[in-house]
């Protein structure tokens, strides 16, 4: 599985909490799942799609992580970099041209926004995952 490193370019909460409000989107019930977290290990900083969190952080986790995810999360890295938020080797996020949702911060109120991963059970082993408590 490759991991993206990032060298954080503000502070953490600021990059957690976009990465919040970037994913795939229901505009009819106005719910937002977000599709990347920010995954800190042994000092490094890393964008992960949240079925990597899976295969990172749980036994026998089922590998169901295609290209469309792998698409989908080197773009939103794009996008952070772009915003000034991270430094990444845009050589490693090649392809990055897939369209992402972005919420913008002012309609967060109006959205439900639903994480497929319990980022608070993981957090509960020690593990330094984080984007649910921002």
């Amino acid at each position: 599985m490759d991991l993206i490193e990032v060298k954080l370019k503000t502070d953490e909460k600021v990059i957690k909490e976009t990465l919040s409000r970037i994913g795939i989107a229901n505009k009819k019930e106005k719910i937002l799942f977000p599709s990347c977290y920010l995954y800190e290990k042994d000092d490094k900083s890393y964008i992960v799609h949240f079925k990597q969190l899976f295969l990172l952080e749980r036994e026998n986790a089922y590998d169901n992580i295609g290209p469309e995810d792998i698409l989908r999360r080197n773009a939103i890295i794009y996008c952070l970099k772009q915003w000034g938020l991270i430094e990444v080797d845009e050589k490693l996020i090649e392809p990055h041209n897939k369209f992402i949702f972005v919420l913008g911060h002012k309609a967060k109120k109006e959205w439900s926004i639903q994480h497929k991963f319990n980022v608070n059970k993981a957090r509960k082993k020690g593990d330094q995952i984080d984007g649910n408590d921002i």
